[in-house]
């Protein structure tokens, strides 16, 4: 039975009531979808304007938390998997034991200036320290002017056009700490969960089964 990873990224997805060792009914929606995109082969379109400037603007992005936070950082390029999760963090600083998942905002408006590790990030996070084995992470939102291509008709040019703010101001952080505690119902719900593909993935296999042997008969 092939093994579908859980991608750091929507770990969080699974993560409802961390510390009951049953998935909620939204983690087995969302596998259930899992399931389908690897039976049926499909992806979903995710080509939005604000994902296609995180993709454009992501060298900017991590230059510009370059220069607010002195350091030299590049761009980190190697995914880590276990048998349970995989995930590939923007930046890795072995050095200082720490994760950075740079975040590019769309424009002013959707700017988080005062931002806190949202649930579903937490859980990113937490996945990336547990996959590269470090116990720092941050999450930080980067504000960089928008390409003219991808601002949306009607949106004011203001909210995107932002190099001449100060860098300070356009950039934003929030840190967190590894937790073994927390650390470790994440592992459980991950058991849990491809416990549950398995199941779901398992149950194709015999209507399969099932089906060709109907035909066997009738013929």
């Amino acid at each position: 039975m092939p093994n579908i990873l859980l991608r750091a990224s929507s770990i969080g997805n699974i993560m409802a009531y961390p510390e009951k060792d049953t998935l909620a009914d939204g983690a087995k929606t969302y596998l259930e979808k899992l399931a389908s995109q690897y039976i049926l082969d499909w992806r979903e379109n995710l080509n939005t304007f604000e994902i296609e400037k995180g993709k454009v603007c992501e060298d900017i992005s991590i230059d510009l938390y370059n220069l607010n936070q002195d350091t030299f950082y590049m761009k980190n390029t190697a995914r880590i998997s276990n048998d349970l999760m995989t995930g590939e963090c923007d930046i890795l600083d072995q050095e200082k034991s720490l994760v950075i998942d740079i975040k590019t905002a769309y424009s002013k408006k959707t700017f988080p200036m005062f931002l806190t590790a949202s649930k579903l990030y937490e859980w990113q996070l937490r996945c990336y320290m547990h996959l590269y084995n470090v116990d720092n992470a941050e999450l930080a939102y980067c504000l960089v002017s928008t390409p003219e291509h991808l601002i949306k008709r009607g949106e004011p040019e203001d909210w995107h056009i932002v190099d001449h703010v100060e860098e300070y101001k356009r950039v934003a952080i929030a840190s967190l700490q590894r937790c073994e505690k927390k650390e470790q119902q994440m592992v459980n719900k991950a058991i849990l969960a491809q416990d549950y593909l398995n199941k779901l993935l398992s149950s194709k296999v015999k209507q399969n089964d099932h089906s060709n042997n109907s035909r066997k008969t009738w013929r």
